[in-house]
């Protein structure tokens, strides 16, 4: 009996306690900044519950702007989708850096940190933010990193392709600067499809927005973070923490999903949805995650 009940334990302990557990739950918790402005601010600023540490009377300025954004609750939106990106993009450079397209993934993670460092320091309405010194400094060192790479590893019109993919991503954050004017819509030189026009509802709101402007601006952050998210899911093979990957992909497509479907003013833009989502996928993983992570017991018996 006594022997029995030590084979039990010894089965019991070699099951595998999942060491990449913090990271699993970092990931999780990282999937919530898109939405975490709704859970602690609304059209009055800071909800009642969440404590006051000052933070927006300090970035608030003489004209009641916060760091160029109408209000807080606008600012930390904007700010934490940025940041979200740039840990997808991070995570996934970190995965491939040492493959072929690992350079052009750095140039994309470039690009988002440098939207974040706009944002913190109040630069948006700068020099510093116009799209085209963007779009040729990109390009300048898309082209310097390339040639590096280039030069010691063999060309093909594939890798060079991806490169290219990879550039027009890092384009992603400024995109709707590139192919629009404020105030006036579509650049002289942009080809009209039409796309505008049929978006446009008879009250003048396109997809549920004030402009075209604004709708290729929300769907194109949304994307870009997707996209560095879901890449490093597929460049993660091996890595214990994969499957939980799955939760900010999921949630930044679902966002893209809300705004092309102009649901942002529906339920489904809802920030508890978005918690339920969360929490409902990251249960679903951790319980496969359990069952499909242990170690098989050893045939000999624990004296």
């Amino acid at each position: 009996m006594f022997l029995k009940h030590k084979q039990s334990t010894a089965r019991k302990s070699r099951k595998r306690i999942p060491d990449t557990f913090w990271v699993a739950l970092a990931i999780i918790g990282l999937s919530t900044l898109p939405y975490l402005h709704d859970f602690i601010t609304d059209a009055d600023g800071l909800k009642s519950w969440v404590p006051n540490l000052g933070i927006e009377s300090v970035l608030t300025d003489a004209n009641g702007k916060v760091h160029g954004f109408s209000t807080y609750r606008v600012f930390l939106y904007t700010l934490l989708i940025f940041v979200f990106a740039c840990i997808g993009w991070a995570g996934w450079y970190q995965s491939a850096r040492s493959k072929y397209y690992g350079g052009g993934i750095f140039l994309v993670l470039t690009s988002g940190a440098y939207h974040v460092a706009l944002i913190l320091f109040d630069l948006r309405k700068t020099a510093f933010n116009e799209a085209w010194p963007k779009f040729f400094v990109l390009l300048g060192l898309a082209v310097f990193m390339g040639y590096l790479w280039f030069r010691q590893n063999k060309l093909s019109f594939r890798r060079i392709l991806v490169w290219a993919v990879l550039f027009i991503m890092a384009l992603l954050p400024f995109f709707h600067d590139i192919i629009t004017e404020r105030g006036v819509g579509l650049r002289p030189w942009v080809p009209n499809f039409g796309i505008e026009q049929m978006l446009t509802d008879s009250e003048g709101y396109v997809r549920g927005l004030g402009s075209y402007r604004v709708l290729v601006y929300l769907f194109c952050i949304y994307l870009f973070s997707h996209l560095g998210w879901i890449g490093w899911f597929f460049d993660a093979r091996g890595r214990k923490f994969r499957p939980f990957l799955m939760v900010p992909a999921a949630l930044s497509f679902y966002q893209v999903v809300v705004i092309a479907m102009s649901w942002r003013e529906t339920e489904f833009n809802s920030p508890n949805i978005k918690l339920y989502i969360t929490i409902g996928l990251s249960v679903l993983l951790a319980i496969n995650f359990y069952y499909n992570n242990k170690v098989s017991p050893k045939a000999s018996i624990v004296a």
